[in-house]
């Protein structure tokens, strides 16, 4: 038979009660592994404290030329992003219903607060017209090798410890094409 969360908790001694309510941190990493590969009561469901670990919440969007500075490729692929890299995040599609989609960016610089400075990618073609997009092509931060465009007059800062995955290079004649136009329209070095 199964009661209601009030008639569970009333039928329960006080000790009971709080090691029912009292997870460890190592029993609520468990829930959320199991809920995201689909295998827990709550399939798919994700808590305010899965959204830490997943890394949506800290994104910030700003003007390009209020975060100017130098820029040069400098790929390394040694597990920190660096200018010259695709790093993926997740970044918010409906705030109203929690919904998020994993986004490409291409890294043009670090912050002092531990993240990067990005350009956000899209593989919408309605970008084509728009003169704060530039067309960059198709590459590795696209599966389906669509062309795609950077946005220029945005810059994304997104903490090191959201980001998804990280690792593919930017073709460094095309970084040289977007770090081009940084410096003559937003004033970077």
């Amino acid at each position: 038979m199964k009661f209601s969360g009030r008639a569970r908790n009333a039928l329960l001694s006080r000790g009971e009660k709080r090691k029912a309510t009292k997870k460890s941190a190592l029993d609520r990493g468990l829930e959320a592994l199991r809920n995201q590969l689909g295998l827990g009561p709550n399939a798919g469901a994700e808590t305010p404290e899965d959204n830490s670990h997943r890394g949506h919440a800290p994104l910030e969007v700003g003007d390009t030329d209020d975060h100017a500075r130098t820029i040069f490729y400098a790929p390394d692929l040694d597990g920190q992003a660096d200018p010259g890299e695709i790093v993926w995040f997740l970044a918010p599609v409906d705030a109203a219903a929690k919904q998020h989609s994993e986004r490409a960016m291409l890294v043009v610089g670090r912050t002092r607060r531990r993240g990067v400075l990005g350009l956000l990618i899209s593989p919408n073609s309605t970008h084509s017209h728009d003169g704060n997009w530039m067309e960059i092509g198709s590459g590795q931060w696209d599966s389906l090798g669509r062309p795609c465009w950077i946005r220029l007059d945005r810059v994304l800062e997104v903490p090191d410890h959201a980001l998804r995955r990280a690792g593919a290079l930017f073709p460094r004649a095309r970084f040289e094409r977007v770090a081009s136009a940084l410096r003559s329209r937003f004033d970077w070095n």
